[in-house]
C-alpha cells in the first residue's frame, strides 16, 4: 500500500505536461502512486501524457474519459476509482498547470505524518509566469508573487486568497506571518482546491467536492464542511509550488475584475457561492452578519442586473436544486462538530 495517492485531472493541457511531469520525477518523495483522468481532451494531452509516464518512476493508473467531467466529478471519480485497490492513508488533488519544488511531496506528507491534528495541508503556491518559459530558462518563470496562503472568509461570507499578488519576500521580511516564516506553518479556514493533501479517512467521513458544482467555489465549499465537522486546514510553507493560475485571481472586488472573467467563470462562481451559504450557514451567524451577507449580494446583484444579466440565471438553477441543496444541508448539520460562535471566530 502507497502511503500517498496523487490525483491529477487534466483538460486541453499539453503545453503544461513536459514541465508537470519534470517536476514529479524529480519528487525526493517516493511513496507514491499518481492516477489521472484525462477529461476528453481534444489536444495532445493524453499524447504527452503517455510518453511521459513510460519508466516512470512510481506506479501510474491513466484513465481516459470521452466526455468532460469537470473538475470536482473528475476529481470525485479518481477517489471512487481507488477504493477497491489503494488505500491510501494521504489523497492530494493536482492541477495540471503546477510545477513542483524536488521536496514537496516529501515535506507535505511529513508535516501531516507529524500533526496528526491535521487534516488537509497545503504547499505555499506561488505564481508561475509559464509564457516567460519561451526564452528556454525555466527558474526565470518561478516569481516572488503569491498565488494563495491559503483561503479567509469575511463577514459578508465572501471568501478569498491570502496575499494573493503580493511579494513572498516582502511578507517575510514584514514578518506579517510569523518571525521565520519559511519555516512556519499557518492554520488558515480552508485551502486552495490547487493542491490540497489529505488525509483519506477524512474524505471517506466528508466526502469530496459537490459535483453540482462543476467548476469553480467546490473547494470552498468543502472548506466550510470541514471547518464544521471539526477538521483543521493548515498552509506549509516550506513546500513550495508554482500555479499557472488561469482564472484572474484578485481580492479586489471591482467591475473591472468582474468584466476581466468569462460568463462561465461569473455564473459558476455566483451561483455556486451561494448554494455554499445555504449548505453551510448556521441560522444564528447569519442573524448576526445580516447587515454584511446581504450588503454584498445586492451589490453584486445590481451589477449583474445592470451589466450582465445572463449570470442571474444562476439563482433560476439554484431554485431548481432546492430539494437537493436541503438534503446535503441535512447531511452537513449531522456530521457538525462545532457550534456557531467556534466557526464565526474565522469571519473577519
Amino acid at each position: 500500500m502507497k502511503k500517498l495517492s496523487v490525483h491529477l485531472v487534466t483538460w486541453n493541457g499539453e503545453k503544461y505536461i513536459s514541465y508537470l511531469f519534470d517536476s514529479l520525477k524529480k519528487q525526493s518523495f517516493g511513496d507514491w502512486k499518481l492516477l489521472i483522468l484525462d477529461n476528453g481532451s481534444t489536444d495532445k494531452t493524453v499524447e504527452k501524457i503517455k510518453e511521459e509516464i513510460v519508466d516512470f518512476p512510481v506506479e501510474v493508473e491513466l484513465i481516459e474519459n470521452n466526455d468532460n467531467l469537470g473538475f470536482a466529478k473528475g476529481h470525485n471519480t479518481l477517489v471512487k476509482s481507488q477504493k477497491s485497490k489503494v488505500k491510501s492513508q494521504y489523497i492530494l488533488l493536482l492541477n495540471q498547470d503546477m510545477y513542483l519544488e524536488e521536496d514537496c511531496l516529501e515535506n507535505l506528507v511529513k508535516f501531516m505524518d507529524e500533526n496528526k491534528d491535521a487534516s488537509v495541508v497545503s504547499p505555499r503556491l506561488m505564481k508561475w509566469n509559464f509564457e516567460k518559459d519561451d526564452i528556454g530558462n525555466l527558474q526565470n518563470s518561478f516569481t516572488d508573487i503569491v498565488d494563495t496562503l491559503g483561503l479567509k472568509v469575511s463577514r459578508s461570507r465572501r471568501v478569498t486568497e491570502i496575499s494573493t499578488g503580493e511579494n513572498y519576500s516582502e511578507i517575510l521580511s514584514a514578518g506579517r506571518h510569523g518571525k521565520n516564516l519559511k519555516f512556519e506553518i499557518k492554520e488558515v479556514f480552508g485551502v486552495s482546491g490547487a493542491m490540497p493533501l489529505f488525509r483519506k479517512k477524512v474524505i471517506d467521513e466528508v466526502g469530496l467536492f459537490d459535483e453540482s458544482f462543476g467548476s469553480y467555489k467546490e473547494d470552498v465549499d468543502l472548506a466550510f464542511r470541514l471547518r464544521s465537522a471539526g477538521h483543521k486546514a493548515f498552509v506549509l510553507f516550506d513546500a513550495v509550488a508554482f500555479h499557472d493560475r488561469t482564472a484572474v485571481g484578485t481580492n479586489k472586488l471591482s467591475i473591472k475584475n468582474k468584466k476581466n472573467q468569462s460568463d462561465f467563470v461569473q455564473y459558476n462562481s455566483y451561483r455556486n457561492h451561494l448554494i455554499t451559504i445555504l449548505k453551510n450557514e448556521y441560522w444564528q451567524n447569519y442573524l448576526l452578519d445580516f447587515f454584511w451577507i446581504e450588503w454584498y449580494e445586492l451589490r453584486k446583484f445590481f451589477y449583474f442586473i445592470l451589466f450582465d444579466k445572463k449570470v442571474l440565471r444562476g439563482i433560476k438553477d439554484m431554485i431548481k436544486m432546492s430539494s437537493t441543496i436541503s438534503d446535503e444541508r441535512s447531511k452537513i448539520k449531522n456530521l457538525r462538530k462545532i457550534g456557531w460562535r467556534e466557526i464565526r471566530k474565522w469571519f473577519r
